[in-house]
């Protein structure tokens, strides 16, 4: 079940990695993946309000009469890749509420998440939680269960807070940096890690494989790592080997899982991330103005946390040219950007479409990737969704018991 979802999924990005790679860039001309396919006339001609009902629709969007049917396929493909059932959810107590510092969608991710991982850490010798934050899933779950219970954070500031909002000798609380200095697993252990970013949810699969512990894993924010890319855990079978390279996800490709047409996103509302893009969009064209090497698309905001975009235009110029060492262009100048970006912003969102079809399937297949992984190393795995996309968008879940 598994390796034959974990082979769709691969093909699936595999047969598409053309039009992964093909993000629109400034000039006119529509990226060659959509003109060859012949999706781009088809694309460029959406109205607007057929546009944001396909954005917001995502995968259970209507795609209008003449669409081109390979477009319709590939849509129909991706849902069914990406329609995973809830998991369900046992607790015999009811879950306490919201504790100091903790807002409402942290409370309902934490209520699903320790209702999950509940049973499983019943039959371990020590919970450890890693990227423990402020403690507050590590705190719920001390609390209701007698065995140890350890939280891990890099983050020593944090480590100290959640120390601070502990009322009582467990859990315990230690600063490291797992991803530098290794993840201390023993058999017995129950690891677990509520939106574990990028790398360290990779990490902590190996190091529960290595250890025979069991594992509980909301994964997110899947571009960041150290490496310029990300490589498939387990290689594809000989017979499929080819898809090894299709496979190899850089970065920025795996930040598209963060990008959400839903009302209410990640970090930001809809509408809040469509401005934020059409600003780095208008900050692209200003740093490649009389530019001797060619920017690529996404490399605008290299230096910056992704939500500087979603200031105002003038100062998140300033900060990005000063981190060049250059001279922030003038007002009119940023004028002009922003009104060329707000034209061709509208044209990238709509030749965009089927990278947004393809963004869960790109979460999905780290998911199967890491399940598979466990599943050739002798664990029983499950996999679904653990709470609703307005809850948190980054809800796929994967539980795993070493097999006796």
């Amino acid at each position: 079940m598994i390796a034959s979802r974990w082979e769709a999924a691969a093909r699936l990005v595999a047969e598409h990695r053309d039009v992964l790679d093909a993000r629109p860039a400034d000039e006119d001309e529509a990226p060659l993946a959509l003109v060859r396919r012949g999706w781009a006339p088809f694309l460029a001609a959406l109205d607007d309000d057929r546009l944001t009902a396909l954005e917001i629709g995502g995968h259970d969007a209507e795609w209008p009469e003449g669409t081109p049917p390979s477009l319709v396929a590939l849509a129909l493909r991706a849902r069914e890749l990406c329609t995973l059932a809830p998991l369900s959810l046992e607790s015999a107590t009811p879950l306490g509420r919201a504790r100091r510092q903790e807002k409402p969608r942290k409370r309902a991710q934490i209520d699903a998440f320790a209702r999950l991982v509940l049973p499983l850490a019943s039959r371990a010798s020590r919970v450890v939680d890693v990227g423990s934050g402020h403690g507050h899933l590590t705190r719920e779950l001390a609390e209701r269960l007698s065995l140890p219970v350890v939280g891990l954070e890099r983050d020593d500031a944090l480590a100290t807070r959640a120390r601070s909002l502990t009322e009582s000798a467990s859990p315990s609380f230690a600063v490291t940096d797992v991803l530098r200095d290794g993840l201390p697993l023993l058999a017995g252990d129950c690891v677990i890690g509520l939106h574990a970013c990028g790398e360290l949810g990779d990490a902590m699969v190996e190091g529960a494989a290595r250890a025979r512990a069991s594992l509980a894993l909301v994964g997110c924010c899947l571009q960041k790592r150290r490496a310029l890319s990300r490589r498939p855990l387990c290689a594809a079978p000989a017979e499929e080997a080819h898809l090894d390279a299709a496979l190899d996800l850089p970065r920025d490709l795996l930040g598209l899982s963060n990008l959400t047409a839903r009302d209410e996103g990640v970090e930001a509302t809809r509408v809040e991330n469509l401005a934020g893009r059409q600003r780095r969009l208008a900050l692209h064209r200003l740093l490649s103005i009389d530019g001797a090497t060619p920017l690529r698309l996404g490399a605008e905001i290299g230096g910056l946390n992704r939500r500087a975009a979603q200031g105002e235009l003038a100062s998140l110029v300033v900060r990005a040219f000063a981190l060049r060492g250059l001279a922030a262009p003038s007002p009119e100048t940023i004028g002009a950007a922003a009104r060329w970006a707000r034209t061709h912003h509208a044209r990238q969102r709509r030749l965009s479409l089927p990278r947004s079809i393809l963004a869960r399937a790109l979460e999905v297949l780290v998911l199967l990737d890491r399940a598979r992984y466990l599943d050739e190393r002798g664990f029983d795995v499950v996999l679904g969704t653990l709470f609703a996309p307005a809850v948190s968008a980054r809800n796929l879940a994967l539980v795993a018991v070493p097999r006796l």
